[in-house]
């Protein structure tokens, strides 16, 4: 009978636990799905860090690109306003009579044509050159269109670092 009272609860619990068993869903099917979409996430996360990765470079290299044109730009600049300078600093009041002298009637007809260099050289200095003016201008708008353009890859390059900083959802 001790048999008997011993055996009952063992294929009592046998048969719950075979019971159990049949009803649950076997576990590699489901762990091999999520697997599987594991890797497919790893996969589009380096295929997304790669593309990232490359815009990146792609826009430092723009940007340093802009950089040597500005700095070529500003030297250009900043010589073509030295020239200026130097022509600032030539004019003297000595420049005004001179120039006065050259439009009196001369002397003699061949010294016309012999100071018409000499004047035009003069009137160069005493009302500036229109031609560094107008280089001076030119550089200016160059100079001031690359900034806007740095301004603008520089802007991509901060936005696209913020979305790689972003906190992924």
């Amino acid at each position: 009978m001790i048999k008997h009272i011993l055996i009952a609860p063992a294929l009592f619990g046998v048969a719950l636990l075979s019971g159990q068993s049949s009803s649950t869903p076997p576990l590699r099917s489901s762990s091999l799905d999520d697997v599987v979409r594991e890797v497919r996430a790893l996969r589009d996360d380096l295929h997304q860090a790669a593309e990232l990765s490359l815009r990146a470079q792609l826009l430092v290299a723009r940007l340093q690109v802009e950089e040597q044109r500005i700095g070529g730009l500003a030297r250009q600049l900043a010589e073509t306003e030295q020239q200026m300078h130097a022509l600032d600093g030539a004019r003297s009041p000595m420049l005004d009579q001179l120039l006065k002298q050259f439009e009196q009637e001369p002397s003699n007809p061949g010294e016309q044509e012999m100071f018409a260099g000499v004047r035009t050289q003069l009137e160069k200095i005493q009302n500036g050159d229109p031609v560094l003016k107008e280089r001076q201008a030119s550089l200016s708008r160059m100079l001031a269109d690359e900034q806007a353009r740095w301004v603008a890859f520089n802007s991509q390059l901060e936005a696209l670092e913020r979305s790689i900083n972003a906190p992924k959802r």
